[in-house]
């Protein structure tokens, strides 16, 4: 099974050297839910997944001498996170250098986050084709998923509240749901900043949109439901087409409603049972609700709060933990200092939806939603590759406006 990764590895390096990093860039994006697939081969001691990290920065090293032209409002939110990601790593690097040196290269990934797609995504036709690189993304984990959903074959044992979740190769729901949400994006980017007239295009989309649906809703992630939720809500709210939006999202559903009956709205009730039980009185214990979390939360303050020593509350150790909370994670990992500038640079980021042109201001809002919901139950600042398309398609919003204007038939 190592071949196939290592495989991937060499066309990417191969691609870039030939064609050029915005090439590579496409391979990288179109892949990259196939390579996630490899997430338990090894090669020593590292990760499949940890070497193609240690790729990126080779890939882009270009990149780096762009910084300097970029806007200075998205060079000091790069070097917010950056900081906010990295302040305790010198620890981390002095007590386990392999960790900590993964941790440095992973963190130096988020920070190209700010650079790979602003500088390289330079026309409307390069966006198209990033879009349809994240679509095609998209297909793997979709059919993946159908498969299971037929067949009954499940890759890998993942339950959550009696209800079996879809996940397929992957260790766990996150990716699954990740290539789905931006499958989405993609679909809605592409549909308003092209004016589709071909059926067979049309056609095409409402199918990769139903698929998307379907393997989210496959893996019963809770978190998946809100941003999802929350999307509805902004674009209905923020639409220039109101009605044409509602018409697509219940055309969505009813699709949904039709294949799946009863069962959907059985399972999602299933799925938030343990949050209705406690809004309803039948759990008193908040801390049981979130799968669980909350257990988690305590456990890992009760450290901070009283075995950690003050150096390190103050500026952290630079260790990684499995908080299930990224302002946790950032607490512990880059201490108060380091939580503070994160929520600098959290609260730097909403002010800069409105910096974004109006017509476009939802994807946006739909961006840092997203990133916000993951930051309560979820620990955004370990996955590069999510950072390098969330912060990168927001940084084209805000630098690239002209991308997302409708112009042309397809």
């Amino acid at each position: 099974m190592i071949i196939i990764p290592l495989f991937l590895m060499l066309i990417m390096l191969f691609v870039r050297i030939q064609k050029g990093m915005f090439s590579a860039l496409l391979l990288i994006v179109s892949t990259k839910s196939i390579m996630d697939v490899f997430w338990n081969i090894e090669v020593g001691p590292l990760s499949a997944l940890a070497i193609q990290g240690a790729i990126f920065p080779v890939i882009f090293y270009k990149l780096f001498s762009k910084f300097k032209v970029l806007p200075t409002y998205w060079k000091n939110s790069a070097k917010l996170y950056l900081v906010a990601l990295s302040l305790g790593l010198f620890w981390s690097i002095v007590m386990d250098p392999l960790i900590g040196l993964q941790d440095l290269v992973l963190n130096i990934n988020i920070f190209l986050a700010f650079l790979i797609l602003p500088s390289l995504i330079t026309s409307k036709k390069r966006f198209n084709q990033l879009l349809f690189a994240m679509m095609a993304a998209g297909l793997f984990p979709i059919i993946v998923s159908l498969y299971q959903f037929n067949t009954g074959v499940v890759f890998q044992e993942r339950q959550t509240i009696g209800l079996t979740r879809y996940v397929g190769f992957y260790h766990d729901a996150f990716p699954v749901r990740f290539y789905g949400l931006m499958t989405l994006l993609a679909v809605l980017a592409y549909g308003h900043t092209n004016k589709i007239k071909k059926v067979i295009t049309k056609l095409g989309l409402i199918v990769l949109t139903i698929g998307a649906l379907f393997s989210i809703y496959l893996v019963f992630s809770k978190a998946a439901v809100s941003i999802l939720g929350l999307w509805i809500i902004l674009m209905l709210l923020m639409s220039d087409s109101k009605i044409k939006q509602l018409f697509s999202i219940f055309f969505a559903i009813a699709i949904v409603f039709l294949i799946l009956g009863d069962t959907f709205s059985s399972n999602i009730e299933q799925l938030f049972s343990k949050e209705v039980g406690y809004q309803s009185g039948e759990i008193k214990d908040a801390r049981y609700t979130l799968a669980g979390r909350g257990y988690i939360w305590e456990d890992l303050w009760y450290f901070w709060s009283t075995e950690q020593t003050l150096f390190f509350q103050w500026f952290g150790d630079g260790i990684t933990r499995p908080t299930h909370n990224e302002f946790l994670r950032v607490l512990m990992a880059s201490g108060i200092i380091g939580l503070f500038i994160f929520v600098v640079f959290v609260f730097r980021s909403m002010k800069h939806i409105l910096k974004i042109k109006k017509n476009i201001r939802v994807f946006g809002f739909m961006l840092v939603g997203m990133y916000l919901v993951d930051c309560i139950g979820l620990v955004p600042g370990v996955y590069y590759y999510y950072n390098i398309l969330l912060w990168g398609i927001f940084g084209l919003l805000l630098m690239r406006p002209q991308l997302f204007i409708k112009y042309k038939k397809v």
